[in-house]
């Protein structure tokens, strides 16, 4: 965890990444310790904690992504942070991350998705519209259409090759299908 705290953010990507798959083998052998790290994380994203889980939203994703029998019961909690200072990117991030698994759980935060694509963070741009668009896939529609020609950069952590580069809303979404 403390990686994810780390000044290089190809380090922190990768701990990201290594927390959903540690995660996944924990639960193999107790799921209810892989909720209790979810409910750490949340507490972390609490003012009330005293501390600050800066990537918690992302570590969260990974969690859901590596073990999806967790979504039904956390992935809902992931959009109320869409708007939340300092979590808007990773919010944005891990709901995109976890519709790729099951699209369906963030169908009625689509509005709230919409108007992320006006959002001043590429990244943020970005991430809304991989959401919509993972979700349009299973639904029918895509209202990321506008996005296409979006020239904005930002740095993108590529899960398949584990790689961290610099890219464009445009490209991510045309590198993504």
């Amino acid at each position: 965890m403390s990686f994810t705290f780390d000044r290089s953010e190809l380090l922190r990507w990768r701990a990201i990444e290594a927390f959903g798959r540690v995660a996944a083998a924990q639960a193999e052998r107790d799921l209810e310790r892989v909720r209790d790290t979810i409910r750490r994380l949340l507490w972390l994203m609490n003012d009330e904690s005293g501390g600050l889980g800066w990537h918690a939203p992302e570590m969260i994703a990974e969690i859901l992504v590596n073990v999806p029998a967790l979504i039904p019961e956390y992935a809902g909690l992931l959009p109320s942070y869409l708007r939340e200072e300092p979590f808007e990117r990773g919010a944005h991030f891990a709901v995109y991350r976890v519709a790729q698994i099951d699209p369906g759980a963030f169908v009625e935060h689509i509005p709230a998705l919409i108007a992320s694509l006006n959002d001043p963070d590429p990244a943020i741009r970005a991430y809304s519209a991989l959401a919509l668009k993972t979700i349009a896939e299973s639904s029918g529609g895509d209202p990321t259409d506008e996005r296409r020609e979006d020239n904005a950069t930002f740095m993108w952590f590529d899960f398949d090759s584990g790689e961290l580069r610099e890219t464009t809303v445009e490209g991510v979404l045309k590198e993504t299908g």
